[in-house]
């Protein structure tokens, strides 16, 4: 494989991805790779939490998409123990909402999770080197679409972004409550919130206003 760069001593490593079968891909791939060293790998951010303390990672490659707490807030938790910790966050999911809470979120990078290792590894040396690292995909969505100061990134909370996301794949309140941990009745008033932000009073009006103002359907 063709790595960019000069490492210095290894960096230790953590993947956090639910997915059993992405998970040992990157375990297997990342073993591979010039001056990484894996030392942990979870299936949560919650159960990765729990291992911070005791492998202390430099770099971690996360899934944005997580059960419980999604990556972002795993990072946010995690350099509350590891301060120096990097992150280089993987997703499927290319659309401006996503990518505008990426940005904000000062996490070191970013890359579709469908790309190829050669050029994963090139943001994962990147990110663990002390630069930043997103895709051209990344840059395109929030040039068209990040500076809209009605997008739905800036008008509504972390957990509205989810909740709406689940409305508008027709995720019922029962299904998201189950999806999110909530109760139902936190989800009732999380999409109750949605609905008046974004001025919709039907599921095809809030379509409407979602897409208006920056969401676009998953890649």
């Amino acid at each position: 494989m063709n790595v960019p760069g000069k490492l210095p001593p290894p960096y230790r490593a953590m993947i956090v991805e639910d997915q059993g079968m992405v998970r040992a891909f990157f375990e297997r791939w990342l073993a591979d790779l010039p001056g990484f060293m894996v030392i942990g790998a979870a299936r949560s951010g919650e159960e990765a939490l729990t291992l911070v303390p005791t492998v202390m990672p430099d770099v971690v490659l996360v899934d944005f998409q997580l059960p419980g707490m999604d990556g972002l807030e795993f990072v946010k938790l995690a350099r509350q123990i590891r301060p120096q910790l990097r992150a280089l966050v993987v997703s499927s999911l290319s659309d401006a909402l996503v990518l505008t809470r990426i940005q904000e979120s000062g996490v070191e990078g970013y890359v579709e999770k469908d790309a190829s290792p050669d050029l994963l590894a090139e943001a994962l040396v990147a990110v663990a080197s002390g630069q930043r690292y997103y895709s051209r995909k990344f840059h395109e969505t929030i040039a068209r679409e990040g500076a809209n100061a009605e997008s739905v990134g800036k008008i509504l909370s972390r957990r509205e972004q989810q909740v709406l996301g689940f409305v508008l794949d027709q995720k019922s309140n029962r299904e998201i409550a189950e999806l999110m941990g909530l109760s139902v009745r936190t989800v009732e008033f999380h999409r109750a919130n949605v609905m008046t932000k974004l001025q919709a009073g039907n599921l095809t009006d809030l379509v409407a206003a979602a897409k208006s103002r920056g969401w676009r359907d998953k890649a």
